[in-house]
């Protein structure tokens, strides 16, 4: 099967974005997209109801879990330079284009290099993306995307996550993308 030629233009956006180390980033792959609902706290005067906010959650790029939902746009206005350090994540009942998949974390040692962390990025998130998505990657019409740890991330903070996760390609949905099959 080959790629089409938008499809194989799409993963080289994604490969480039991908490529980008993330300081706190690294750790991205804790837990990319909070699943948790951004809600208000409960009105007791009010009967006590509560309310789902429709504004993103900022969440600590190193607490991102498998089923943290987001949108690439907003995600995207959350960079410092090539760094992220939070991510804005929704809950998945609200429209969203990408969600956490898979979190690896990388062996104790001495930082690899950017080329072996891509590596390693690039296995973890393909290998990993059927048993997501229900189909495999090269079948699918969604795309991967990842965060990696930054070498000084790796140093400092003992940032070892690569944080996958699946990306619509601008496609609004609601609801969890695990089983999605397409």
């Amino acid at each position: 099967m080959s790629l089409s030629p938008f499809r194989a233009l799409a993963l080289s956006a994604l490969a480039c974005g991908a490529a980008l180390s993330l300081t706190g980033c690294g750790a991205i792959v804790n837990n990319l997209l909070g699943g948790a609902p951004a809600e208000t706290a409960p009105d007791g005067a009010a009967g006590g109801s509560e309310e789902t906010s429709l504004l993103p959650e900022s969440d600590d790029v190193f607490t991102l879990a498998v089923g943290d939902c987001f949108t690439e746009a907003e995600f995207n206005t959350s960079f410092t330079g090539d760094e992220v350090s939070e991510v804005p994540t929704l809950d998945c009942a609200e429209e969203h284009d990408a969600e956490v998949y898979h979190i690896e974390t990388l062996p104790e040692g001495a930082f690899p290099g950017e080329t072996a962390i891509e590596s390693s990025a690039t296995e973890a998130c393909e290998t990993n993306f059927e048993t997501f998505i229900g189909v495999p990657y090269l079948e699918s019409e969604l795309y991967y995307s990842y965060l990696t740890p930054t070498e000084d991330g790796w140093n400092t903070i003992d940032d070892r996550e690569i944080v996958c996760y699946i990306v619509t390609s601008g496609e609004m949905v609601t609801g969890t993308l695990a089983g999605a099959a397409r």
